[in-house]
């Protein structure tokens, strides 16, 4: 018989409600309420999936054969690095490369010695040596030949001058000199006049005049004749005249020798005057070395400039021969016109002659850190709908990495028309992104991935009610 008393007990409850069935059905309700309320408010990315591949954003240059003949160097290689000019095909029967070889040493002859050239004008300009290394064409040499001419005509121009002022020197030397002959000169006439006027008129001479011994014998002369005039004892008239007479010409005598002493000094300084006169300077200097300088100056100029016209006359010559030999190479070799990353096109591997205009090869912008790059897929016409410019797009390298490689992009076009398949039309879809420095390692023009496109988003209760419904999302 049952109890009561454990009705109180939790012993009861226990054995009764503590079972598998109780313990599985309460957590899976409250899990099933919770996930019916998850529904309503977690979202599910509603995307596209295919599958694409990394593609340049443009074609820097497209490669086509130029010559039908077997090849014999072949540097074509998927993938490859090319510099600008890059030889990448060469062909038999390519013409002897002797001439074009020797044309561009030419042609790099010429342009070395237009450089001297060069620098031989700045240096007749300049007036001053502006080669910084001995040139092999002479031009040092001319400018040093310049420099001697200069010189030896500044020499020859100072040597004349000197000439000049020696002459010029020696003139006003001797002219000096007859000028102090004559001042001599003057000085005595002056001490014969001042006799003379002291004879005539009783004046005094100085005591420094060199004549005045003559005038001290004429004076002691007529003292004599007084003195003989007055020893007489009562002259008579007669011998007063005969003793006038005697002093008159006494003084008579003594003038005219100082009048002819006067003369031949008067004839003197004349005669020095005549020599003086005689005697001219040359103010003749030469003042014509700036002049034939710059004449010198321009010679050279002139003949360098003839020199430079004819150089580059010859140079454009052999740039229209370079150029018609190169127009004649350019068929039997092809050069990558820019740099760049080589993609080969598939036909053409492998092949020993190629005919001429057919592609074989593209140039693609060389990757590097922030170079821009084409997430491409091809998108069944089915699914095309829902995608627009402007949606972003993952990309997932498909191959073995420690890491996954997942590009970004950005859909910037879409197809207008459909590109048939065997499987379908499907659409052509590019999405751009940029490479950072830390993907470079792993990326490569062509590689294939998955392509996620994130077309919109809806609760997973919208998600799964449309399944159930059947509507397509």
């Amino acid at each position: 018989m049952f109890d009561k008393k454990l009705l109180e007990s939790s012993e009861l409850y226990d054995k009764r409600y503590r079972n598998f069935s109780t313990l599985i059905i309460l957590p899976l309700f409250i899990l099933l309420v919770g996930g019916v309320i998850f529904t309503f408010f977690a979202h599910k990315e509603l995307t596209v999936i295919s599958t694409g591949s990394i593609e340049p954003t443009k074609i820097v240059a497209k490669i086509q054969s130029t010559n039908a003949n077997p090849i014999i160097e072949n540097n074509l290689k998927e993938g490859k690095v090319v510099k600008e000019n890059s030889l990448l095909l060469k062909y038999n029967g390519t013409p002897e490369q002797t001439q074009l070889s020797e044309l561009l040493t030419q042609k790099k002859q010429v342009l070395d010695k237009k450089a001297q050239l060069d620098l031989l004008q700045k240096s007749l300009t300049n007036e001053k040596n502006e080669f910084p290394t001995t040139d092999s064409f002479g031009y040092e040499k001319s400018f040093e030949n310049y420099e001697s001419q200069v010189k030896s005509l500044e020499a020859t121009i100072q040597k004349s001058n000197q000439a000049v002022e020696d002459q010029n020197k020696s003139t006003e030397s001797q002219k000096q000199a007859i000028q102090n002959q004559v001042a001599t000169l003057q000085q005595a006439i002056q001490n014969y006049s001042e006799i003379e006027n002291a004879v005539s008129s009783g004046g005094g001479v100085s005591q420094d005049n060199p004549y005045l011994s003559q005038y001290n014998s004429y004076q002691a002369q007529q003292a004599t004749l007084e003195a003989d005039l007055k020893n007489q004892k009562n002259p008579d008239e007669t011998a007063k005249q005969a003793a006038k007479s005697q002093e008159e010409s006494l003084k008579s005598q003594f003038l005219s020798g100082l009048a002819s002493s006067k003369d031949s000094l008067k004839s003197q300084i004349q005669s020095f005057n005549v020599q003086e006169s005689s005697l001219t300077g040359s103010n003749a200097y030469d003042n014509s070395q700036s002049s034939q300088i710059l004449t010198l100056k321009s010679q050279a100029l002139s003949a360098s400039n003839k020199e430079m016209t004819d150089l580059n006359s010859t140079l454009t010559d052999l740039e229209t021969k370079i150029s018609l030999q190169k127009q004649d190479d350019q068929y039997s070799q092809v050069f990558a016109e820019q740099a760049g990353v080589l993609h080969v096109l598939p036909d053409i591997l492998g092949m020993k002659k190629i005919p001429i205009g057919t592609p074989i090869a593209e140039i693609y912008p060389s990757l590097k850190s922030e170079t821009k790059v084409n997430l491409t897929s091809y998108i069944p016409s089915t699914q095309i709908s829902g995608m627009k410019v402007g949606q972003k797009v993952r990309f997932t390298v498909q191959q073995n990495l420690p890491k996954p490689e997942i590009l970004t992009g950005i859909i910037k076009q879409i197809d207008s028309a459909p590109t048939a398949f065997k499987e379908g039309n499907a659409y052509k879809v590019s999405a751009t992104t940029a490479i950072n420095a830390k993907d470079l390692p792993n990326i490569r023009y062509g590689l294939q991935g998955k392509t996620v496109t994130i077309i919109g988003k809806k609760t997973y209760f919208n998600y799964f009610l449309d399944k159930i419904m059947g509507r397509t999302s």
